[in-house]
């Protein structure tokens, strides 16, 4: 059965479409949590609270195929919340957890990175006219409006509202893919 076909059921409350979630997708969070080198009860942990922000955003999901994006991201989130709990938790002498940090600011740089490629290929599905402005406005450096104008052909005027429906639109098309404006500052 198709990924998204399965959690439209498991959004109806069928108890078999859950279990097939969980099956299909439990060994994918084993996996992420390896790789941040977690214990097996903090694994364990970011599973559950992966599994239950998961029943609580079901019915809310855009793109039922893209399940196992989201369930991968939402499980690296909470990783990553857990390493830096543990920050504070753990003695500074402990070489384990100095290492553990370390390995989180690589994790951290990945999950960065990952970010910031789903924000720019979301940028491109917008219409061209906001996309183009977007780009100018955050990706080619410092210009005025002025020139942005000039190079996009648009009354100055026009740039701020056609920057506010962008951005609103692109917060849209990010909320499908799981990312939350929070997200964006995780690993600051």
């Amino acid at each position: 059965m198709e990924p998204g076909r399965i959690v439209e059921q498991a959004a109806a409350g069928d108890e078999q479409a859950w279990e097939t979630l969980v099956r299909e997708h439990s060994g994918r969070l084993r996996a992420v949590a390896a790789g941040f080198r977690l214990s097996r009860s903090d694994a364990e942990d970011a599973m559950q609270a992966t599994w239950v922000a998961l029943v609580h955003h079901v019915g809310a999901l855009h793109s039922h195929d893209r399940v196992g994006a989201w369930l991968a991201t939402t499980m690296r989130r909470n990783c990553l919340r857990i390493l830096q709990r543990q920050r504070y938790e753990t003695p500074v002498d402990d070489l384990p957890a100095l290492v553990a940090d370390r390995a989180a600011a690589v994790d951290c740089a990945v999950v960065t990175a990952e970010l910031a490629a789903t924000v720019w290929r979301s940028v491109g599905l917008l219409p061209a006219r906001q996309a183009d402005l977007l780009r100018a406005l955050f990706a080619d450096g410092e210009r005025s409006y002025q020139e942005i104008a000039a190079a996009l052909s648009m009354p100055v005027g026009a740039i701020g509202p056609v920057r506010q429906r962008a951005l609103h639109r692109l917060g849209l098309l990010l909320d499908e893919t799981g990312v939350v404006p929070a997200d964006l500052g995780l690993c600051a």
